[in-house]
């Protein structure tokens, strides 16, 4: 196995270490560094068939939590704002966009942090808004977590619950992704090889994120996620 190869074993296990502990994150991880040594349109396919299988161990893992019928209102907006998302992309910058968007993030997590702004729950019918949200930023950009991560943080829910739905809402995101990809002809033999070579490294990574999971407290998640919101809003104003 050349040095490449390696480099996308090691990214695709750390990058299933930060979802197995958070529910979140593997793109974020694994994209900016698997961009830089294979192609892009390689990268990509390859992430969201190993973001499936992750998603798929976190969702056996946390199969009693996982209350898919909780989750309705955010899949039917996010359906309906991926096309929104795509026209919108087509017709705007999307740099200032992003900038706006990642600006936007940052502030959340500051009021968070002071206090400002508080975890009291929301009503169920908010669902539709951050799922609309949702799918107008993955059909634009192809980040719809920020707003998923926002609306199970403001619920105030415990860590279990939080995972557990955050992995219900990607599971289904993924298997669209995936079968999107499959139907384009994405999914070649160079994917197919880079992903059998990464599969026990992701099982692995994603195993160990499980377990360290267990041994933290809610109020340490909720760092996490506001610190993972954070990132992903530099993400977007710089990346």
């Amino acid at each position: 196995m050349d040095t490449t190869g390696i480099i996308v074993i090691l990214t695709s296990m750390a990058a299933a270490f930060v979802q197995g502990f958070s529910g979140f994150g593997f793109a974020l991880i694994s994209l900016p560094i698997l961009s830089l040594v294979i192609d892009i349109r390689i990268a990509v396919p390859f992430i969201a068939l190993c973001g499936l299988t992750n998603n798929i161990y976190l969702a056996i893992d946390l199969k009693e939590h996982i209350k898919f019928f909780e989750l309705k209102n955010l899949i039917i907006g996010a359906v309906i704002g991926i096309p929104i998302g795509a026209f919108f992309l087509s017709r705007a910058n999307p740099v200032i966009l992003k900038s706006v968007l990642g600006s936007i993030i940052i502030l959340f997590v500051l009021f968070s942090f002071f206090g400002i702004i508080r975890q009291k729950g929301l009503h169920k019918n908010y669902g539709y808004f951050f799922g609309w949200l949702s799918g107008l930023l993955g059909g634009a950009f192809n980040t719809n977590g920020p707003p998923v991560l926002v609306y199970f943080f403001l619920q105030g829910w415990d860590k279990t619950k939080q995972k557990a739905s955050i992995t219900g809402f990607f599971i289904i995101t993924s298997i669209v992704v995936v079968s999107s990809h499959t139907v384009a002809g994405l999914i070649n033999e160079q994917v197919l090889v880079y992903y059998l070579y990464s599969f026990t490294g992701v099982l692995t990574g994603s195993y160990l994120g499980t377990r360290v999971f267990a041994k933290v407290s809610t109020k340490f998640f909720d760092k996490v996620v506001l610190y993972g919101l954070l990132f992903v809003s530099f993400f977007l104003i710089f990346g």
